[in-house]
């Protein structure tokens, strides 16, 4: 896979992206229908859309076909930029807008620092696995992790411990510490007992034990207790952030993927909060 050429750009017209049925295509990310639209409205065959978004001529035509499905951001990222996908469809598409305004309050979808914004956990998932599979460091900070590390079928498991990796990947991850006073609110959050929920985080913490024994993952596990706020998970030089609790507004569940567009404020300032709550945790593991 080649980058995408910006000479090679396909034109369409402006008016074009208006249509109810491309702005559909770009809500459901339906990478199939947006490459049929680049060719019935800006006249591209599937060898001119390759030069333009960097692609293989024959991963296009499977796109097109329908034969392949598109999950990996950096690829919508070259399908935008080799289609000239103006800011409006790029953010249906959960794409950061490509201009570049004053800085001031704004939402953080718009920020220039964020590279991509997935709907839902679920959703940037199939992204999160596919960068762990050949990360070496991994920092999360997580509440209990049985989702993100902990149980057998959680997200960053099996790409960390398969077989064939080079090496075995250092995390640090940090936990809600049992005895934490924001043990009662987290557990009100998700409908459980205080009790019960801190009973889960010492069952996490001895499943996580298990996994350090075993030696495919250079673990260190850490308690904090202030009240939890980001989810965060750092594979190597990405990042991926997203608000802990269960907010009524379903826009409360985006997963956020940070880019070093200057002025990099934004991963400065969750590097520094993660290496502040490193430096006051407990390590357990």
């Amino acid at each position: 896979m080649s980058g995408p050429g910006s000479g090679d750009a396909v034109e369409i017209p402006a008016w074009a992206w208006e249509r109810e049925d491309i702005r559909e295509a770009l809500r459901a990310r339906d990478a199939g229908a947006i490459l049929r639209f680049a060719q019935q409205y800006g006249g591209a065959s599937q060898s001119r859309i390759a030069a333009a978004t960097g692609l293989l001529q024959g991963r296009v035509n499977e796109i097109v076909r329908g034969r392949r499905s598109v999950v990996r951001f950096d690829v919508f990222e070259r399908i935008a930029q080799g289609l000239r996908m103006p800011d409006h469809a790029r953010m249906l598409m959960g794409l950061a807008p490509r201009r570049v305004r004053s800085y001031g309050a704004r939402d953080l979808m718009d920020h220039p620092q964020v590279a991509a914004v997935a709907l839902t956990k679920p959703e940037a998932a199939a992204e999160i696995r596919e960068v762990a599979a050949s990360a070496e460091t991994v920092d999360v900070v997580g509440v209990r992790a049985l989702g993100m590390v902990a149980l057998g079928d959680s997200l960053l498991r099996g790409p960390l411990t398969r077989a064939g990796r080079p090496g075995a990947a250092r995390m640090r991850l940090l936990l809600l510490h049992p005895e934490s006073p924001a043990v009662a609110r987290i557990a009100e959050e998700v409908g459980e007992t205080p009790r019960f929920f801190a009973s889960s985080l010492r069952f996490a913490e001895d499943m996580l034990g298990a996994l350090a024994e075993e030696g495919t993952i250079q673990l260190e596990v850490y308690r904090y207790r202030t009240a939890p706020v980001w989810r965060l998970v750092r594979l190597d030089g990405a990042t991926f952030v997203s608000v802990i609790g269960p907010p009524a507004d379903p826009r409360g569940s985006l997963v956020y993927r940070l880019s070093t567009t200057p002025p990099g404020s934004l991963l400065y300032g969750f590097d520094r909060w993660f290496q502040g709550m490193l430096g006051e945790a407990e390590r357990v593991i």
